[in-house]
């Protein structure tokens, strides 16, 4: 995990930003909707985004279908996010993901991950958890929702480390306040469902140009 994590941070400092993709209903119901997702992360690639995460999902055909996201995207950085119970993180265990994120502290999760050299970065809402997620040797979390605990408390958790800690701010961030973020605490940020269809718009745009 060690490996992992510093691979992920020095990728992180490089573009700062990951995009999160979640499946729509019915998905692998609507061959459809699997051309759909093939072409918005080709256009997202286009518009040099490095980074993206796709929602897990109980589907059986997840799993091969992060496999051919990978193998077609191989300059993209493909990651796995809502890893939040048993059944989800057994079905990454195969997939080689250089990381996962979960939206919360689980430890059983964290532990199994660990010993099975999976980084699934912890969702972080309070300072216990914060103090735990260090003490099992996470360098990199993630603040979760971040647009609702705010800028006091990224200052809090950096008030409260002992050591170097990447902070990954996501929840609720639009693209206009990337910059703002970023000087003010965050190493790097997740991009989602407040980006419309996940399609650059003019904000991100504009910041993509200095990366």
């Amino acid at each position: 995990m060690e490996v992992k994590q510093n691979n992920l941070i020095k990728t992180l400092q490089i573009q700062p930003l990951i995009v999160v993709i979640r499946l729509d209903r019915q998905f692998f119901d609507i061959s459809q909707k699997r051309k759909n997702l093939l072409l918005k992360i080709n256009k997202l690639s286009n518009f040099g985004i490095k980074n993206i995460e796709i929602g897990w999902d109980s589907n059986p055909g997840w799993g091969n279908l992060i496999l051919e996201i990978k193998k077609q995207f191989k300059s993209i950085n493909i990651g796995a996010a809502s890893i939040s119970s048993m059944q989800s993180f057994d079905s990454i265990c195969s997939l080689d993901l250089d990381y996962s994120m979960s939206p919360f502290f689980n430890k059983e999760i964290h532990l199994k991950a660990i010993k099975y050299n999976q980084l699934v970065i912890p969702g972080i809402s309070n300072i216990e958890s914060f103090k735990e997620a260090i003490n099992l040797g996470y360098k990199i979390v993630k603040v979760y929702p971040a647009s609702k605990l705010g800028i006091n408390f990224i200052h809090e958790l950096k008030n409260f480390k002992q050591k170097n800690i990447f902070f990954i701010g996501a929840g609720g961030i639009k693209s206009k306040n990337l910059k703002t973020l970023l000087n003010n605490g965050y190493d790097a940020l997740v991009i989602g469902k407040e980006l419309q269809n996940q399609t650059p718009d003019k904000d991100l745009e504009i910041w993509l140009k200095n990366y």
